[in-house]
């Protein structure tokens, strides 16, 4: 089971979000079909995203999109507070050679050239969007970038995955670390020299290590307390309704031409592949619909 904990490190000096996310990313590899850096690349962006949802509330959501030059150009994904998770990748066949460490390479599927974007749904109003240009292509120290510039929060954010000789997920998880104002210098440093000295994350999983083994490894030497869990996982949104309100927002003159021309439309999922089918009458329903409005 993908788990999620919050915690505090030290006497309340840091919070630390960690996730052991090895099933989710496994269950977004089968629906998109991705190959191994795609893989790595979309579950780096999930786990992230779910650690953030552990801050939301109520019908709140938080999404990360990445538009870049690489040959992935664009991964989005979502988290509610629930711990439900879902994204896409624009191209899920992309696989380079890995990096001379024997990494997959994610940096180099993404580029340097492009944007990481972060929204922030309250569930009224106008959503609040802000926007870093790409550091490195890595997606977590991305992320660490824009808290500390966009948010104003230094960050310690790391993901990773590990994947198998077939494709298969062996391993995933991630960690989001920030100092409360007034930590010292000294602890700031401590923690850090903790990270430094930590095995891949995503390899730790596939050794079967927790949330809590992992936790214990960031904070070796200052202490922590976990004060909440949440279990994480894949998990679409999508209704016939919300399909039904897509083909909507196509207007009237496109929704006629595909009733001449197909006489029905398909409605595809880009997160889950959900796939609704409307009839030519459904069409003309939706179609009347509009005119209504217009009137």
């Amino acid at each position: 089971m993908d788990r999620a904990i919050r915690a505090l490190i030290g006497e309340g000096e840091f919070t630390a979000f960690v996730a052991v996310t090895k099933e989710l990313v496994e269950e977004s590899r089968l629906i998109h079909g991705t190959f191994p850096t795609a893989t790595a690349a979309l579950g780096r962006a999930l786990t992230l995203v779910g650690l953030m949802g552990l801050n939301l509330k109520g019908r709140e959501k938080v999404s990360i999109q990445i538009l870049s030059e690489g040959p992935i150009r664009e991964i989005y994904a979502q988290g509610d507070p629930e711990g439900n998770v879902r994204g896409f990748i624009r191209w899920p066949d992309v696989d380079l050679p890995p990096t001379s460490d024997g990494k997959l390479n994610v940096e180099g599927a993404l580029g340097r050239r492009g944007m990481l974007y972060v929204l922030r749904d309250f569930g009224y109003g106008e959503p609040y969007m802000g926007m870093i240009p790409l550091k490195s292509g890595g997606i977590a120290t991305d992320l660490a970038y824009y808290f500390t510039i966009s948010e104003g929060i230094p960050s310690a954010v790391a993901a990773g995955v590990l994947v198998g000789k077939k494709g298969e997920v062996l391993g995933a998880g991630g960690f989001i670390v920030q100092p409360l104002p007034g930590t010292s210098e000294n602890r700031i440093q401590a923690l850090e020299e903790n990270i430094k000295k930590m095995p891949q994350i995503s390899r730790q999983v596939a050794e079967g290590a927790t949330p809590e083994d992992i936790l214990q490894m960031i904070a070796q030497g200052l202490g922590a307390v976990v004060l909440a869990h949440k279990q994480l996982q894949y998990r679409c949104s999508c209704s016939r309704e919300r399909a039904e309100r897509a083909l909507l927002s196509l207007g009237e003159a496109e929704l006629i031409d595909m009733i001449d021309r197909d006489g029905g439309a398909e409605v595809k999922c880009e997160f889950c592949g959900r796939k609704y089918q409307f009839s030519r009458a459904d069409l003309e329903l939706i179609l009347s619909r509009i005119k209504t409005r217009g009137n």
